[in-house]
């Protein structure tokens, strides 16, 4: 056997090698570039939900003037203010779960229904989101119009959002996350 015929063969072994350590290698890179693209797209979609919550309750608690009025204090303008910033990420318009009915209770007791809340205010299917839209912070209080409401009138606007990872491995390990964006402001001219 030649000098020749002993390095050839020493570098096939070595590439048989490398292949199988790549393939071994490959699924950890795999595993990590797929935790950073839901990692990043979590934050995404988080700071997706603060812009349309943040978006719905600053047109709520406009005031105009001139009028001196609410034009788009109502449960409908403002849910089309969240869905209209909801559709800039091609997130599915909300879904009002109050229209009349009472704000979801936080878990830790605070009275101004801030997060965090029960597994049950999420929606139970991932990448839908919920809208709970609240006035003075008292369950079961609509805004009909200023005349009802006689003096500090707040909206809160609570986005709660159920996301799905992308990565299979992801999902199967951790599951669903639960995302909530709450905004709190104060109507003026009351």
């Amino acid at each position: 056997m030649t000098l020749r015929n002993v390095l050839f063969g020493a570098r096939r072994a070595q590439t048989g090698q490398s292949l199988v350590e790549f393939a071994v290698s490959s699924v950890v890179l795999l595993l990590l570039v797929g935790g950073l693209v839901d990692i990043g797209r979590s934050i995404y979609v988080s700071e997706a939900l603060s812009n349309a919550a943040r978006e719905g309750a600053r047109h709520g608690a406009w005031f105009d003037a001139a009028g001196r009025s609410h034009p788009y204090l109502y449960d409908a303008e403002i849910k089309a203010a969240v869905d209209s910033e909801l559709a800039t990420i091609s997130l599915p318009a909300s879904v009002l779960k109050n229209p009349t009915t009472t704000c979801p209770n936080p878990t830790d007791g605070n009275g101004v229904h801030n997060p965090p809340y029960g597994s049950a205010a999420y929606p139970p299917t991932a990448n839908q989101p919920w809208l709970y839209i609240c006035y003075n912070n008292t369950p079961g209080l609509d805004f009909t119009s200023p005349a009802t409401n006689q003096g500090q009138l707040d909206v809160n606007v609570i986005v709660l959002y159920t996301y799905g990872p992308l990565t299979p491995l992801v999902r199967s390990q951790f599951g669903v996350f639960q995302v909530a964006a709450n905004q709190h402001m104060t109507v003026q001219g009351n």
